[in-house]
């Protein structure tokens, strides 16, 4: 988890004092004694805001985990564990400064009601941890 920390959710654009390891790549804040080390020289993240991506990715995984094991879910059922992995990855994603659920394949967001999946994302600058309405998904699948 610390690699795909440390080589993807560091964001462009950093300031000097990000650059320099004086302050958090994430928040901008001081880095502090307690900072976190990145992969990049010098590059340091603050203990909340690595934790954000830490509990970002960890709930990510496992809801994306779930679904590809649960029959129920990969067939549009109800599966309430499925459900609460979801809801517990979605706690995350404004501490880790992420953007909210977003369908890949409609490009439209996903409300919290709308049955949603977790899906990998293959772009040009490499694979993104992504979200799919799951009837945009099964129809995605239907046509290829």
């Amino acid at each position: 988890m610390h690699r795909l920390i440390a080589y993807y959710q560091v964001p462009l654009g950093l300031s000097q004092d990000q650059q320099a390891g004086a302050a958090c790549v994430w928040c901008g804040g001081p880095a502090g004694p307690d900072a976190v080390g990145l992969e990049y020289p010098g590059y340091h993240g603050c203990p909340d805001c690595y934790l954000a991506r830490i509990s970002w990715l960890i709930t990510w995984y496992a809801w994306q985990q779930h679904v590809l094991d649960c029959t129920p879910c990969r067939q549009q059922r109800t599966c309430y564990v499925g459900r609460g992995r979801r809801i517990r990855h979605e706690l995350t994603i404004v501490p880790a400064g992420k953007e909210p659920l977003f369908c890949s394949v409609c490009h439209r967001p996903v409300d919290a009601d709308e049955p949603a999946m977790p899906v990998f994302c293959e772009g040009d600058s490499g694979t993104h941890l992504g979200y799919g309405h799951t009837h945009c998904l099964a129809q995605r699948a239907v046509t290829r």
